[in-house]
Order: C-alpha cells, then sequence, then structure tokens
C-alpha cells in the first residue's frame, strides 16, 4: 500500500509566497526597502546592491517556524488557525505575516544590517543603485527546498527587475542568493550574464582602505557552508579581519570543513537544527573568542538562537563588526 508523503505546510506557505508575493512571507515591497530610505540610491547604475530581503525577512520567517513548531498540526487549534489563514487569503491579507509579525524579533537589527552593507560599500568607492520596492527574493529556498520547476517559472520575473536596472555586476549580501544566481539562474536563463559577487568579496578587494578595528578583543570566525564550500570564500574573510588588526582564532572546524550551523534543516526539522546549531556554538566558544563573527544571515539566526542564555559570547555579522569603524 503506498504511503502518501506531505511537506510541512510551512514549506508550502513559503513556497506560495516566493510564487506569488515575491518574497517567502508576504511583505509589502515597501517593508523590505524601508532600510534605505536615508540613502537615497539611484534606480539604476552599473553595480546593483541586492539583498533580497534575506536579512529584513529572517526574524519573521523563525517567527513562522517556532508557530507551526509548536502548534499541533493534527490539532483543532492547528485547523482554526489554518482556515482563519484561508479566510485572510481571500481577503488579500497575508495570515502568516500576521502570526510571525506577533512573534518575531530584532526586526530593527536585521533591517539594519543592509543599511551598514551600503554604507561600508559606499566608504570603500563603489557606485551602487538599488531595486527598491521592486527588488524580488531571489527564489534561493525554492532550489534548496526542491521546488525546481517554480523556480524555473519564478527565475525571470527577478531577471526582469534585475534588468531594469541596468546593472553589470550584482552585489549580494546573502552567499544563498549569490550562489542561485551565480551557478543556477545561468541554467534557467541563457542570457543571465551577470558579474555575481559577495558582499565579502567587495571588501576584501578594497580591504585597504578599511580603518583600523574599534575592537580589540579576540573573534572567531564561523564559516557559512555556502561561502566556503560553494563559493569558495574563506580566506578573504580572514584576510578582511587582518587589515582591520583583528585578533582572529581558529575552531577546529573552518573552512571548507566548517560544521554547519543548523540552518538549512530548520524548516524541515527545526529541533535538529537547533541541536546542531548549539554544538557549533559550542565548538566556537571554546576558542575563548570574545565575539562569534559570521557573513550568512542564516548562520547568524541559527546561532544565535541557540545559545545558551548566560553566555558572554557575542555573535555578529561581519558587516555589524566592520560598521563600527566606517560610521
Amino acid at each position: 500500500m503506498a504511503v502518501e508523503m506531505k511537506l510541512p505546510p510551512v514549506l508550502e506557505i513559503i513556497r506560495g509566497n516566493i510564487v506569488k508575493h515575491g518574497n517567502p512571507l508576504a511583505l509589502k515591497g515597501s517593508e523590505i526597502s524601508s532600510w534605505a530610505k536615508a540613502l537615497n540610491l539611484p534606480a539604476r547604475g552599473e553595480m546593483l546592491f541586492y539583498t533580497g530581503g534575506e536579512y529584513q525577512l529572517l526574524p519573521f520567517i523563525d517567527s513562522l517556524v517556532k508557530t507551526m513548531t509548536y502548534v499541533d498540526q493534527g490539532s483543532k487549534g492547528f485547523s482554526l488557525m489554518m482556515g482563519a489563514r484561508n479566510l485572510l487569503n481571500k481577503a488579500g491579507i497575508s495570515a502568516e505575516k500576521m502570526y510571525a509579525s506577533v512573534l518575531a524579533k530584532d526586526k530593527d537589527r536585521y533591517n539594519a544590517v543592509s543599511y551598514k552593507a551600503a554604507v561600508i560599500l559606499q566608504k570603500l568607492g563603489y557606485d551602487l543603485c538599488y531595486g527598491g520596492e521592486q527588488e524580488l527574493y531571489s527564489g534561493a529556498l525554492l532550489y534548496e527546498l526542491g521546488y525546481w520547476q517554480d523556480l524555473q517559472e519564478y527565475a525571470p520575473r527577478v531577471a526582469n527587475v534585475i534588468k531594469q536596472s541596468g546593472a553589470k555586476t550584482i552585489v549580494c549580501l546573502s552567499p544563498h542568493a549569490a550562489e542561485v544566481f551565480k551557478f543556477i539562474y545561468p541554467k534557467i536563463l541563457g542570457d543571465f550574464k551577470y558579474e555575481v559577487k559577495t558582499f565579502v568579496e567587495l571588501v576584501w578587494e578594497q580591504r585597504h582602505k578599511l580603518p583600523a578595528a574599534s575592537f580589540n578583543k579576540p573573534v572567531v570566525i564561523h564559516d557559512s557552508c555556502r561561502l566556503a564550500r560553494e563559493l569558495n570564500i574563506e580566506q578573504e574573510l580572514r584576510d578582511i579581519l587582518s587589515s582591520v588588526g583583528a585578533e582572529i582564532r581558529e575552531p577546529e572546524c573552518k573552512g571548507k570543513w566548517t560544521t554547519c550551523c543548523g540552518g538549512p534543516s530548520k524548516l524541515l526539522f527545526p529541533e535538529v537544527s537547533h541541536t546542531i546549531a548549539g554544538r557549533r556554538v559550542a565548538e566556537l566558544e571554546q576558542t575563548e573568542a570574545e565575539v562569534i563573527l559570521t557573513a550568512c544571515p542564516y548562520c547568524l539566526s541559527a546561532l544565535e538562537g541557540a545559545q545558551e542564555k548566560g553566555s558572554q559570547t557575542g555573535i555578529e555579522d561581519l558587516i555589524e563588526f566592520l560598521y563600527r569603524g566606517v560610521k
């Protein structure tokens, strides 16, 4: 007798929102791009600053996962919640956004990461343009979760927005977006011929312009799987930190042999993800560094979510760390 396999509802919610609304939580473009108002970045230029909304969306995604995790999906309460979602959707309101927003934390902090990244690049001499409210999520989750057909249909929409910018180079904050643009989009779209760079690469190229770090305590790098293994970016992080005079301590597992943060399994197996992340935090804290640094929004969120209460070790994105010296 055949067994019907059902994916967790959270995956279908995220998939549907990407396809219909252009981001995993159906947020408005004005909400995702609000961080950029003070910078007045032009809509057209040769270098497109691309956030994909990933840092901005992350607290909401985490809250959605928690909501789905702690509600018994076979319970009457879950049925009522999903029923409410259907009613609200008919009224043009995203229920999952409503549920997630109630629990979301650190929204201001994650929004500020995009702002800080743009300021750093401008200080280093890069002229940036930005898609603003028109920017769409890259669709990386569609690829990573196996929704290949959806990605094939979704990618042309993203490519059209990028084309309107007139850019030749796409600068990605998230390594997940960089991977899908660099390796997957060209396979789907024959004319997707852009230079794809990460924030880390651009900073590395102009690292001699960075001011000395205002932080004089040791740091440890958590290498993102996507950066180190897929994009081959690992030494660049260390070069950047060395150029600002930071004291670097290394964990036992680093570079291409980095230990996973647990983020990739969060949607399907949140408890397993938490355990994996907790073990990685312990590995990093064993170096006795004062701050754990990473360069991926999902790594940042996963590690912070698994850190023991009362820990004296800070966890920051590289963007936040560098911003102290250039603001």
